[in-house]
């Protein structure tokens, strides 16, 4: 991974979150997400690329989270996608973001309370468990 490849993902990043359709929105984050994934599984990048690449992966965690829990009348399919994407695959980044930011699990709890009691039950198990983001 180099420097103008970081940059790509990035652009990914900013493209999704601009996104007004939530499908496509999603979509650009799955694949921004892939390719973070697969840089850190590659053993041979710097430290410090995998670093980087690491706190890129945690700060979108965090744009992604905030703006979920600001949507509106979206279809339970992409809501699906949202949390799938919440809570799979980056669970270990949004554990840490709603034990340590008050504001983001404020609006989390409010997000819970648009969902029945057995979702809610389910969502609130991703606080119990335990946080190890890579």
């Amino acid at each position: 991974m180099d420097a103008g490849e970081i940059r790509g993902v990035r652009e990914l990043f900013d493209s999704a979150e601009r996104e007004p359709d939530p499908r496509r929105k999603c979509a650009a984050l799955e694949e921004a997400l892939d390719l973070i994934d697969g840089w850190l599984q590659d053993e041979t990048g710097s430290p410090e690329n995998r670093a980087l690449v690491r706190n890129l992966r945690r700060s979108n965690a965090r744009r992604l989270l905030v703006q979920l829990v600001s949507m509106r009348d979206v279809h339970f399919d992409v809501w699906f996608s949202y949390l799938s994407l919440l809570f799979f695959r980056l669970g270990p980044e949004v554990r840490v973001l709603l034990n340590e930011d008050e504001g983001v699990r404020t609006a989390y709890e409010a997000f819970l309370g648009l969902w029945g009691p057995e979702a809610t039950r389910a969502l609130l198990g991703i606080l119990a468990e335990p946080s190890n983001p890579s």
